[in-house]
């Protein structure tokens, strides 16, 4: 009976230990699977390192070619144009017509003066001979001082009226023509047959070829770290990659602010070709490694509130149910930048996990998965 006894009662621990094993394996069991779900419902996310390397500028565009320098000719005689001798893109000579003006008017004004001083001097040989006359009868001195004071004054007038007659002579002869003032393009026109050309307008734009060609253009203010004026640099033309020329950069400056865009800078390329004559279009696609190599970081994990920059690092945590990873605000010093990436200067270690992405917003202290 004492053997049964102790049979049964080692049967009876034996049972209790398995329904405690099962019981506590179930509860582990519940509790894996229920952190297991809640672990579902954090976030999820994406992360990087920080990596060494230099900063990578690349300045790309594209725009169109334009003459250094314009010469504006203008045409101020209020006469109407009778012919145009040159269009857009020619090329032309210092000296050579490019249009060819109405002088009817100004020539009948000229002959209407000459044919003024012509009478004032048959006056004046009439008033000579009347001198002559007078002169040898000496009771008529009054006669005599009128006829020499008005002489005098005849005289004076066609002083004045040969002056006159001298500018528009040379007016009539060098206004007749619009003339080029230099070797160059024309680039544009203002004029129409018939009409005058516009009072304190162009008549015609020239394009300095012995100046050169020049494209402008703009970027932002962290491209143009590093570089100096002088550099050489290669533009593709009219969109063919393969079909490229040198410039230079002739001149770097402040480019204003506008109302979408922040103040960036102007950057001048300067252009000596034969074969351009501008309007031909150019494009850039300049990349540039420059400063040390440090730290750097993607641009867009960076963010600020009122106690500075920082990023959101995951934090991890062994557990004995699996990990667990939390998100931390980590600040840090910023150094210089390029179109993609953050230097970082200080407060933030190599082997740190930073957050990239998220399915939804992060804030510090929440739980995410990855």
């Amino acid at each position: 009976m004492m053997e049964t006894g102790n049979v049964l009662r080692d049967r009876r621990k034996r049972n209790i230990g398995i329904a405690a094993a099962l019981f506590f394996g179930l509860m582990l069991l519940v509790t894996f699977f229920s952190n297991t779900y809640q672990e579902l419902t954090y976030p999820k996310v994406q992360t990087v390192t920080a990596v060494n390397q230099q900063l990578n500028y690349v300045i790309k565009g594209e725009g169109t070619l334009t003459p250094r320098e314009i010469k504006s000719v203008y045409d101020n005689s209020g006469w109407k144009v009778t012919l145009i001798e040159a269009e857009v893109g020619d090329e032309v000579k210092k000296g050579q017509r490019l249009l060819t003006l109405d002088v009817t008017e100004a020539r009948n004004a000229l002959f209407d003066e000459e044919a003024l001083y012509k009478l004032k001097q048959q006056r004046l040989e009439g008033l000579q001979t009347a001198y002559k006359e007078v002169s040898h009868d000496q009771s008529s001195e009054k006669n005599l001082l009128q006829s020499r004071s008005e002489m005098e004054s005849l005289k004076l007038e066609m002083q004045i009226q040969e002056r006159k007659l001298s500018g528009m002579r040379e007016a009539l002869s060098k206004q007749e023509f619009v003339v080029a003032p230099l070797d160059g393009i024309v680039t544009e026109v203002n004029a129409s047959i018939g009409i005058p050309s516009a009072a304190g307008k162009p008549a015609v734009q020239i394009a300095d070829q012995s100046q050169g060609l020049q494209w402008k253009m703009e970027v932002a203010t962290e491209l143009v770290r590093g570089l100096k004026v002088g550099e050489e640099v290669k533009l593709y033309v009219n969109w063919n990659r393969g079909d490229v020329i040198r410039a230079t950069l002739a001149e770097i400056k402040d480019a204003e602010a506008t109302a979408s865009a922040k103040a960036g800078k102007q950057l001048f390329f300067h252009v000596t070709s034969t074969e351009l004559k501008g309007g031909e279009a150019v494009g850039i696609n300049w990349e540039r490694k420059h400063g040390q190599i440090m730290a750097t970081v993607p641009k867009k994990v960076v963010h600020n509130d009122a106690q500075g920059h920082f990023v959101y690092i995951m934090e991890e945590r062994k557990g004995p149910l699996g990990n667990q990873f939390t998100i931390r605000k980590r600040y840090v010093t910023l150094g210089e930048a390029d179109e993609r990436n953050q230097a970082i200067l200080g407060g933030l270690d190599n082997d740190v996990k930073i957050v990239t992405e998220s399915s939804e917003p992060v804030n510090e202290g929440d739980k995410v998965r990855i």
